[in-house]
């Protein structure tokens, strides 16, 4: 195995080994610091300071503010206008982070990297997180977000894109916009997706646990309950494998054979194929959750991949 992947799978194993071994009470006292963490303002890193800056906060009718950062590299405009004409492209990106956490480091790089190979626009908005709120309203107000992108016309193209938690929010939104018949997304491109949280494939999850070196499957459990609030666990904004895929395109789907969502996606599969649709689904083998994130050799074979879906459709 590549050294760089053994050193990240190493790390991973560590940073979250507080978090796998958790009773259900440090879960409780860790949602409750997510709580207040959630209630502060994001900072972009020290890093990307230069490439991303803050856009003006989106005031949804639910009465949240929501953070709205945008990837701004001016030559590289420049350089997409030159190459594309008139063709205006955007990069919606919805970070992970089990419905609960800021995006962290490895998504600013991620999307950073994506920016920079598509020559796309790229917004990433801090959505409302739980335990403070629930998914009916965090999706209504990315919902009332997006349809305000749709209702500018200032997108030739949206592309989704999203990790986790915000994979499954990407497929949400998807099957929302041509519900309501706002601008359909081009592509949604989704990694590691977590989309049924009524746990179908609970045994077959359960069985890749001691190969999963980031998520614990009774932790889900828990943050995902709390999550769905009151709504149903197969309602198709908590789980949108249930969901309608007729208007749903070029799904573009990521995940690691380690991981215990690896079940979730080939159930993804399965129920996207049933409704007559074609995706495309990789799987990569020994690799473990959202590896396309981090900067391995998978993770930038990954990027490649989705960055050449996003620019003219191919893989």
């Amino acid at each position: 195995m590549n050294p760089g992947v053994v050193f990240t799978e190493k790390y991973l194993k560590l940073m979250f080994k507080s978090l796998r071994d958790a009773t259900p009470d440090e879960v409780m006292e860790e949602l409750e610091h997510c709580r207040r963490e959630n209630r502060r303002p994001v900072r972009i890193p020290r890093y990307f300071r230069g490439f991303f800056v803050e856009d003006e906060k989106y005031c949804a009718s639910t009465g949240f503010e929501m953070q709205v950062f945008k990837h701004e590299v001016p030559e590289v405009a420049e350089h997409s206008r030159s190459i594309e004409g008139p063709k205006h492209k955007l990069i919606l990106y919805l970070h992970g982070g089990a419905f609960i956490y800021p995006p962290v480091f490895f998504h600013w790089r991620f999307l950073h990297d994506l920016a920079l190979r598509t020559h796309c626009d790229a917004l990433l908005p801090v959505y409302p997180k739980s335990p403070e709120y629930d998914c009916e309203y965090s999706v209504k107000t990315l919902l009332e977000y997006y349809k305000s992108i749709s209702d500018s016309g200032q997108y030739d193209e949206i592309h989704l894109v999203g990790d986790s938690a915000g994979a499954c929010l990407c497929l949400v939104v998807a099957q929302e916009a041509h519900k309501n018949g706002w601008q359909k997304p081009t592509s949604s491109t989704l990694l590691s997706p977590c989309v049924d949280l009524s746990h179908t494939k609970e045994k077959e999850m359960l069985a890749l646990q001691d190969r999963d070196s980031m998520l614990q499957y009774d932790r889900i459990v828990i943050l995902n309950a709390i999550w769905q609030g009151q709504l149903s666990a197969q309602h198709p904004w908590v789980s949108p494998v249930f969901g309608d895929f007729c208007g749903v395109d070029n799904l573009n789907v990521y995940f690691g054979s380690d991981e215990i969502l690896q079940p979730d996606d080939l159930f993804l599969k399965e129920i996207y194929e049933k409704a007559g649709k074609i995706g495309h689904f990789h799987e990569y083998e020994g690799m473990f959750h959202t590896f396309a994130m981090f900067p391995i050799p998978d993770g930038f074979k990954a990027t490649k991949k989705i960055a050449a879906f996003i620019k003219d459709g191919r893989l």
